[in-house]
């Protein structure tokens, strides 16, 4: 089975703001799939809480499983725990949670990457 990164734009850098709700693609979910999201967070001058992932203070690697529960794009949103935060967003890929589990051992293996070379939706 081939992964499709569902991503539109999967190098590209996108700023999250506190408590508002961002884009990180455009092609709209299906509701009731279930998506597989991982992407690199970079978090400088504090620390965020992520509803889906929780606590981060420094640049990661997230990952995490989610339902879509309406047909807007996938979106990502943070809440401020401490300081003055700023944070982006990149290397994303977004799949289908069955292509995940899949594909989960290659995907695993990979940890963290581009998403650029990947088939696009």
């Amino acid at each position: 089975m081939m992964v499709t990164n569902l991503c539109t734009s999967p190098s590209s850098t996108i700023t999250l703001r506190a408590d508002e709700w961002v884009n990180i693609t455009t092609i709209p979910n299906k509701p009731g799939t279930k998506y597989w999201v991982s992407a690199y967070v970079n978090v400088t001058g504090g620390t965020i809480s992520l509803s889906m992932y929780g606590d981060i203070s420094a640049s990661q690697h997230v990952s995490y499983q989610i339902t879509a529960v309406n047909a807007g794009a996938m979106s990502m949103t943070y809440s401020v725990v401490s300081g003055s935060p700023t944070v982006t967003v990149t290397s994303m890929l977004i799949c289908t949670f069955a292509e995940y589990q899949a594909n989960k051992t290659l995907l695993d293996s990979i940890e963290y990457f581009d998403g650029d070379t990947m088939p696009r939706a």
